[in-house]
């Protein structure tokens, strides 16, 4: 094989699919193809902000300023230090268009607003969705994400007419820290509404998982309302007032502190809409993870279109998808490919490990500081089990080894 220029790496999105991806192809499938077909390769990881934010921790950092959770954030550049600047860069940047006929795509820098491009021989759409409220996704710069959820606490803190729209996850979550902090809030007399939008809370878990939410919450004095969702929302005085909110029932609410989370939109506006189906997330094979009709490109996380938005989502794809690159560049150079192949392999194939998405619903949500409810591969789990799991902690210990890479040296 005669030698050939750099093969160009890039992954837009600094969330936990991204990052993960990035120390895998790093430390496993670039080295294995480096020595087996002399081909150099470099990964270029493009994210907003500077910082991962482990968002499963927001229900309780945009509460509780107090909290004794260490803080939710990880400088993304010192999670990959180790690697030379000929094998990896970073850069903070928001991706704005790609040109798929020239194979680059383009950023604006987040230090200086230019705008620049990244050229690519494959890509890798990592960047996942924008929550309705900012409260609960990575703002474009670290400081901005800090800064939405300070003046939360502080509003909180002051608010006797609270209202959080969405039954779903994040909703039941929000709910049971706000009913959770009464007891430290100088002023405990505060109205916590929550609507499901729903005939029921967690419309996807077992009737029996939601009922029991439903009642944690009420203990913690927090007013559950289905079958009502809102219409419209509107705050006064620039930002700093209070809210007008109409529901669909006609009935107009004002209240002090208004949390969306109903649900989220794809940061896919760069992309070719070719790439998108009719929601906007990109068209996605779930097995391999590549992008339909799309050669050299793939995609990750919840920016797919088969992705149902959760954790195993990010993460147990990171290996098929290594794969599917691995077998795309063996391909491009067959001969070579079969001398490096080990005697294994030559007679009975590479392995190439598939995603298979878990179709029984497995989630563990938090309600209030005690305990919570879950389900594991459809089976109902108990309290204690979830507060283990996520209530106490909300996982922030296992951020440093997924924004490290530790567990991609055991795959």
């Amino acid at each position: 094989m005669t030698e050939t220029a750099v093969q160009k790496i890039v992954i837009a999105g600094g969330g936990v699919a991204g990052i993960s991806l990035a120390h895998h192809l790093l430390r496993q499938t670039v080295p294995a193809l480096t020595d087996g077909l002399g081909q150099s390769y470099h990964v270029t990881l493009i994210s907003p902000s500077s910082h991962f934010y482990w968002k499963v921790a927001a229900p309780r950092v945009l509460v509780d300023p107090n909290s004794n959770l260490p803080e939710p954030f990880v400088a993304i550049a010192d999670a990959f230090e180790e690697y030379p600047e000929s094998r990896f860069t970073f850069i903070q940047a928001r991706a704005t268009d790609l040109n798929k006929e020239a194979r680059n795509l383009q950023v604006q820098l987040a230090d200086s607003s230019e705008v620049i491009s990244v050229g690519y021989d494959s890509l890798v759409i990592a960047t996942g969705t924008t929550t309705h409220s900012p409260l609960f996704s990575s703002a474009e710069t670290h400081a901005e994400t800090k800064r939405v959820l300070g003046e939360m606490q502080n509003r909180l803190r002051d608010a006797q007419l609270i209202l959080v729209a969405g039954g779903g996850p994040t909703g039941v979550e929000t709910a049971g820290e706000l009913g959770a902090m009464r007891q430290y809030w100088s002023s405990p007399k505060k109205s916590i509404t929550l609507l499901s939008g729903n005939a029921c809370l967690l419309p996807h878990a077992n009737p029996r998982t939601s009922s029991t939410a439903e009642q944690m919450l009420q203990k913690l004095s927090v007013d559950v309302v289905h079958g009502v969702r809102v219409t419209s929302a509107g705050q006064k005085k620039d930002g700093q007032g209070s809210w007008e909110v109409t529901l669909s029932d006609h009935s107009t609410r004002t209240v002090d502190v208004y949390i969306d989370a109903t649900g989220c939109t794809p940061n896919t506006a760069f992309l070719p809409s070719e790439w998108l189906d009719s929601r906007g997330y990109v068209k996605t094979d779930r097995s391999s993870l590549r992008v339909q009709d799309t050669p050299g490109v793939y995609a990750l996380g919840s920016v797919t279109s088969f992705t149902n938005g959760s954790f195993f989502d990010a993460i147990e794809p990171v290996p098929p998808l290594a794969d599917s690159f691995r077998d795309d560049q063996l391909a491009r150079y067959p001969e070579v490919s079969s001398r490096s192949q080990t005697w294994w392999e030559w007679i009975f194939g590479r392995p190439t490990r598939l995603y298979q998405q878990k179709t029984s619903l497995t989630q563990f949500v938090a309600v209030g500081r005690d305990g919570g409810v879950g389900e594991l591969g459809g089976w109902r789990v108990p309290s204690a089990l979830v507060y283990k799991a996520k209530t106490k902690t909300y996982m922030v210990e296992k951020m440093q080894s997924i924004v490290y890479g530790r567990d991609t040296r055991r795959t």
